[in-house]
């Protein structure tokens, strides 16, 4: 684990004692609301409170009127409508979102999600052939469609009318689609761009919803025989890893009760598997343990399972499903070891090893499990990574990056040496032809030593605050929790504290370390996840020292109680 620089965040004073006097909060709460760029009383209580009142209008997003006119003529003349979605858990549950909904509304609706090997991401030709030979004469995507102009001027010839959903990057070029419905579209007045896709077709179901009343808005708040969809909500839009923040923490915040509660057979049956108790139930619990099971259909097999898990409603069909899913994500496991392992070997070994970005390929890789591989190296080696699975002449490669720095706008820089490409700053897909690869690497990584400092290659932590563990109580606990959920862009607070003397470390587990942290006579249980490798320093006599640490809570045997979740350690002398 690379060492980390801690930025120690200065909350104005005067600004906390604003938010403390006007809201009756913590200096504690306050001090994490500000180090969020949240300084308001307004902005403060609009945070706290989660309301679906702050939920933005549907139709402000571009097109959506004339996508919802199109769709509710395809209601009421009783066509044949087709949605078109992504094989990641976004995708499946954007999907199974929609198709749910047109079912409770009385009306079938069939839906297309690609196979990852054989037909790749997005839209393609042979697809849309199938769709219309299967009688439909509307396609929705969700998640896709938004890089798709070649496909779309063929399914226009067809005589399809397509209506793209979508939340990444457009291109210059818009594909010629019925109607575009994506907040990133330039000139796009919608106030919140973060929405994954299975937020992008809520906003649609919202919008479908409000027409088939009879009304052109529709209104403040959440519908109430919507609320039923937050728990799908929930888990594809921590799944994508956009920022909890704004409509997205909104949505989650609620998603997750309605996730807990949720009597869908296929919900059920995933958190089973997935070891996932309704009180325990989390954002990282959805990341770490439901999603990537969702995820497995997609990356090994065929993607459509994850919708069938979350459409049924017959428990055994359900139980067979997640099984599958179970099995087929250990199968992901053990090939992402295998590949991690390989790329490694390549890092290390190689003469260009002090690179600003890591550029590797290999036909022996699954294509469907390097974006998992590729994050891992981006933790342990923090570089801007790019990992390509070759299968002949052409490669279809997944990217992951770092803070600072832009991967959409990096590869829009090699745009003449890639077939394809598309995402957003953090993660993209691409594909290119084998001769390139060589040009390709030097040419990402040329733009990536141009745009970044010494400095952005050094992994860094925000410090909330300085604490005393004396301090640390359930009442500090309780206010921590009201600012969750905790994801990308409102981070769980990390507290600092120091020094504090290391008492009966272990390693439990695979590499983690358990052990007690005493200042002042008090002392707190504690847990360093995957920090094995700094066992023998915490291990010597009379070890002291400072540590960034995450406030959590633990339960042994019925009993509750508080412990540190170690983020990093500093040794120092006392």
């Amino acid at each position: 684990m690379l060492e980390k620089r801690w930025i120690r965040q200065e909350a104005p004073h005067s600004v906390t004692e604003a938010l403390c006097s006007g809201m009756g909060i913590s200096h504690t709460v306050a001090k994490i609301l500000v180090n969020r760029g949240i300084t308001g009383i307004e902005h403060a209580e609009r945070f706290l409170r989660s309301s679906f009142e702050d939920l933005h209008e549907p139709f402000l997003l571009p097109d959506m009127e004339k996508a919802v006119r199109r769709i509710i003529h395809a209601i009421r003349s009783d066509e044949t409508i087709f949605v078109y979605g992504d094989y990641d858990a976004d995708g499946i549950t954007a999907t199974s979102l929609l198709v749910r909904f047109f079912q409770d509304i009385g009306k079938k609706a069939e839906y297309h999600i690609p196979r990852r090997l054989e037909e790749g991401y997005g839209i393609t030709i042979g697809a849309l052939e199938k769709i219309k030979a299967a009688g439909a004469s509307l396609v929705v995507t969700v998640d896709c469609g938004i890089s798709s102009v070649t496909e779309l001027r063929v399914a226009r010839a067809m005589g399809l009318d397509v209506i793209i959903t979508d939340h990444h990057e457009p291109p210059e070029t818009i594909p010629e689609a019925l109607a575009v419905v994506n907040p990133r579209l330039p000139g796009c007045e919608y106030p919140f761009k973060g929405l994954a896709g299975v937020g992008i077709a809520l906003k649609l179901v919202q919008a479908i919803n409000a027409g088939l009343a009879g009304k052109d808005k529709a209104g403040p708040g959440l519908d109430v025989s919507l609320l039923k969809y937050l728990d799908i909500v929930a888990l594809g839009t921590v799944a994508d890893v956009v920022p909890l923040r704004g409509e997205n923490r909104i949505l989650v915040k609620h998603g997750l009760k309605v996730l807990k509660e949720s009597g869908r057979a296929g919900i059920q049956k995933l958190k089973e598997v997935a070891l996932v108790r309704e009180d325990n139930l989390s954002v990282g619990t959805i990341g770490y343990q439901m999603a990537p099971r969702l995820n497995a259909s997609g990356r090994l097999g065929e993607a459509g399972a994850g919708v069938r898990l979350l459409l049924t409603d017959d428990p055994e069909e359900a139980t067979e499903i997640a099984h599958d899913l179970e099995a087929m994500n250990r199968e992901r496991q053990e090939i992402e070891e295998k590949i991690l392992d390989d790329a490694r070997s390549m890092i290390v070994c190689a003469p260009d090893y002090n690179y600003c970005s890591i550029v590797l390929h290999s036909s022996e890789w699954h294509q469907g499990v390097i974006g998992i591989v590729a994050s891992r190296l981006v933790e342990e080696f923090y570089r801007p990574t790019i990992l390509v699975s070759m299968a002949g002449e052409t490669g279809k490669g997944s990217a992951r990056g770092i803070p600072g720095y832009n991967l959409y706008q990096g590869l829009e820089r090699c745009r003449d040496l890639l077939e394809a490409f598309g995402g957003h700053k953090f993660a993209a897909g691409l594909s290119l032809k084998k001769e390139n690869f060589g040009r390709f690497k030097e040419k990402f990584e040329e733009a990536v030593k141009n745009t970044l400092t010494p400095e952005d290659f050094v992994p860094w932590l925000r410090i909330d605050s300085e604490v005393r563990l004396k301090d640390l109580d359930w009442k500090v606990y309780s206010e921590i929790k009201s600012v969750s959920p905790f994801g990308p862009a409102n981070p769980e607070p990390v507290f600092e504290s120091g020094p504090l003397q290391v008492m009966y470390p272990k390693i439990v587990g695979k590499n983690h370390v358990r052990m007690k942290l005493s200042q002042d006579g008090f002392a707190m249980n504690s847990i360093a996840f995957n920090m094995g490798e700094r066992y023998q320093g915490l291990a010597m006599k009379k070890v002291f020292i400072n540590a960034a640490f995450a406030l959590s809570a633990s339960e042994w045997q019925g009993e509750s109680t508080l412990q540190l979740n170690v983020r990093d350690i500093h040794f120092r002398q006392c």
